[in-house]
């Protein structure tokens, strides 16, 4: 008998899903992705049970397991990994913080970051210095582009004797950049440094396969990409490597393991013992469905063709707009684009356009030598007429100024 071919839904079924797609153009997934009708019904179903007596019953505890279990099923089938190389958390921050502030350092040692980090990777990465003593340095990138090569000798011209970790994001948020990361991993596995990830802004617009990739931790989001709910994100955690780092959190202890006299206990196996306390269930099956819907129904495969198209056509598009300058380099554009308009700020820009043309993007800060810039994140739910909103909308602002 033949297998049947999954059909994948319409762009007009997709955005028939995502409710917030008929009301603006969009295009702010890089801070929140629109939330799918599937997602916010399954979420107001668990909340419907929780008025109920039968959410203190006997179940209760094992229905936060399953919850957690459902979503490191849903992850580890999108990223090419294993359930049990998840840890459920509740942003990708949480993620970076396990492990970074998880590894144990030793006065002396060194981290590498890039010159165009989010706060989420660089201040765990301060405290290491303040905490432990740490040595960090900065592997300028420029922006992200020109030869991967150079980005990779970038970051293996800081490499010492003492360097222990390299600390970056797949894709930069300020400007938009995708980053080599397997040649990186391979780089920097070859002088027997760990790599961690801030995935952030690939996670749910990108294809991923961690056993391809190599990197040791990947922390990803719930609510940007994946169109989850805030408060929801999910880590990978390399099995080779998982003996790398300690928990920071009680993600759970094998029952009967406690020993008071001790002072020991045994953690879950598994990336479960850095799952992070306090998940609320209703949260948790709202990731796990958003993102079963992202991943599954709509289909990486369309998801990451419909980025990367979208994104050719709003880098031709806004080139072609007199006073706009783009900051994301072409040759290693992601689903992120930053840029700038001469005259205006990027935060006024942004206000103006939400405010009088309903387009949703947003602004980031300049760090070391990106240049402040707003920032416009099509995901795969967009359209051309969104991206002609949007750029009719910076020359209706333009004949103002």
């Amino acid at each position: 008998m033949a297998t049947a071919v999954r059909q994948a839904p319409t762009i007009e079924e997709i955005r028939d899903m995502v409710p917030a797609t008929k009301e603006v153009a969009y295009m702010n997934t890089g801070t929140c992705g629109p939330m799918p009708r599937v997602a916010y019904e399954a979420m107001k179903a668990e909340h419907e049970h929780e008025l109920t007596a039968s959410r203190i019953d006997s179940d209760h505890f094992p229905a936060i397991g399953r919850a957690r279990n459902e979503v490191r099923e849903v992850v580890a089938a999108a990223i090419n990994a294993q359930p049990e190389d998840i840890a459920v958390t509740h942003r990708t921050t949480e993620g970076m913080y396990i492990a970074i502030m998880g590894y144990r350092w030793e006065r002396g040692d060194e981290l590498i970051l890039s010159n165009i980090e989010h706060p989420g990777g660089l201040i765990p990465s301060f405290l290491t210095k303040r905490r432990f003593g740490t040595r960090v340095r900065v592997a300028d990138v420029g922006l992200g582009g020109g030869d991967p090569a150079d980005i990779v000798k970038a970051f293996e011209a800081k490499i010492t004797s003492k360097t222990k970790m390299i600390v970056l994001s797949h894709i930069s948020y300020t400007t938009g950049a995708k980053l080599p990361l397997k040649e990186l991993t391979e780089m920097a596995h070859s002088h027997d440094v760990l790599v961690v990830v801030d995935a952030a802004q690939s996670f749910g617009s990108m294809q991923l396969d961690m056993q391809d990739l190599g990197v040791d931790f990947y922390a990803m989001p719930g609510q940007k990409w994946a169109c989850g709910p805030e408060g929801t994100g999910s880590f990978y955690v390399k099995p080779s490597s998982m003996g790398e780092i300690d928990q920071n959190f009680a993600g759970g202890a094998l029952p009967g393991s406690l020993d008071y006299y001790g002072g020991t206990y045994a953690p879950p196996p598994g990336a479960a013992r850095f799952d992070t306390a306090g998940q609320s269930v209703t949260q948790t099956i709202g990731q796990k469905t958003a993102t079963e819907w992202v991943t599954q129904t709509v289909g990486m495969d369309l998801v990451a063709e419909r980025i990367d198209t979208l994104s050719d056509y709003a880098y031709d598009e806004m080139g072609k707009v007199e006073g706009l300058s783009i900051v994301t380099p072409r040759e290693a554009k992601s689903g992120l684009i930053a840029f700038n308009v001469e005259g205006i700020d990027p935060p006024d820009l942004s206000a103006r356009l939400a405010e009088e043309h309903k387009v949703i993007i947003r602004y980031v800060n300049r760090y070391i030598n990106n240049p402040d810039a707003a920032r416009v994140s099509l995901g795969f739910y967009n359209n051309e007429d969104d991206i002609d909103r949007f750029i009719a909308g910076i020359k209706a602002v333009q004949t103002t100024l």
